[in-house]
């Protein structure tokens, strides 16, 4: 199961290995995770504080997304994805249930 976790990760190996990622990919996740976690918040299945700390990933990707159409710097796309994963990892710590929740909904 993908969390966002791997995720983030996928993207900085991507960017590691010379590939590129684009904006489009970087939105279609910002949109789902953005999306599932305003359903589950609804739904009362997390809590408004995770709900909000959650947004900080989805922030990040944003500015990712955006750096990206801008044509910025390898490395500092990659610099922003590993402080992004830091966060995601703090995240994960602070409520574990919270990637398998979101990943519930993935193909939904």
């Amino acid at each position: 199961m993908v969390n966002m976790l791997n995720i983030i990760s996928s993207l900085i190996e991507i960017v590691s290995s010379d590939k590129r990622i684009t904006s489009e990919l970087v939105d279609a996740e910002v949109i789902f995770v953005s999306n599932t976690l305003e359903l589950m918040r609804d739904s009362k299945k997390i809590s408004n504080d995770a709900y909000l700390d959650s947004g900080s990933i989805q922030g990040g990707l944003s500015v990712i997304s955006s750096l990206l159409e801008q044509d910025i710097q390898v490395e500092e796309i990659n610099s922003l994805l590993n402080t992004l994963f830091e966060r995601a990892q703090m995240l994960n710590s602070k409520y574990p249930e919270l990637n398998k929740l979101i990943e519930s909904y993935r193909n939904n």
